[in-house]
């Protein structure tokens, strides 16, 4: 009498078990998750700046140098288009990622990140801020890097929502290893 709960239990468990459903030839899920769309916002942050009356500046550092110029909305464009081939939000690029969130109290912010899960995907690691209010972007910094002949270059980018951007290029070779970075910035007229 003491074990007698053990046979219904038994029963449904056989039961369970065989009425489970094959999976030989089903096809695998559809990935549902959502990475956010950086494709996207540049190209909304491109918009921005082209709407609006700005006056645009590029400065260009490397160790010995600093130019600073005023450059056009279409040369804007064209140094802003370098984000666009790393938005790793398409599905066949997403499958080799790892998404994790990070409340960030003493920035009042969400930090998105994406972390590469092979050494050969371009794109190591992508931190996106959200504001913890408003959900919308702050602050997007990526960093990169790909092997071109005998060169290695690892490059760190970073866009400040309706502000500016920057990329820093590290070029490493047998002979040195030398550093270069691009701030484009606008501000109003």
């Amino acid at each position: 009498m003491k074990y007698l709960w053990v046979i219904p239990f038994l029963l449904v468990s056989i039961f369970s078990c065989k009425n489970k459903p094959t999976t030989n030839g089903a096809k695998a899920a559809t990935d549902s998750s959502k990475f956010y769309p950086l494709t996207d916002f540049i190209q909304e942050q491109i918009a921005y700046v082209d709407l609006r009356d700005v006056e645009i500046f590029q400065k260009h550092q490397t160790a010995t140098k600093t130019d600073s110029s005023i450059i056009s909305k279409d040369q804007f464009k064209q140094l802003a288009a370098s984000f666009l081939p790393l938005d790793i939000s398409k599905p066949d690029i997403k499958k080799s990622y790892t998404e994790t969130v990070f409340h960030d109290l003493s920035t009042a912010s969400y930090t998105l990140n994406y972390k590469a899960s092979q050494a050969s995907d371009l794109v190591k690691n992508m931190d996106i801020l959200l504001d913890e209010q408003t959900k919308m972007v702050k602050r997007v910094f990526i960093v990169s890097e790909f092997q071109k002949a005998d060169t290695n270059i690892m490059e760190h980018y970073s866009w400040t929502v309706n502000k500016q951007f920057q990329i820093t290029r590290t070029i490493e070779t047998a002979s040195g290893r030398s550093n270069e970075t691009t701030t484009v910035y606008w501000i109003r007229k």
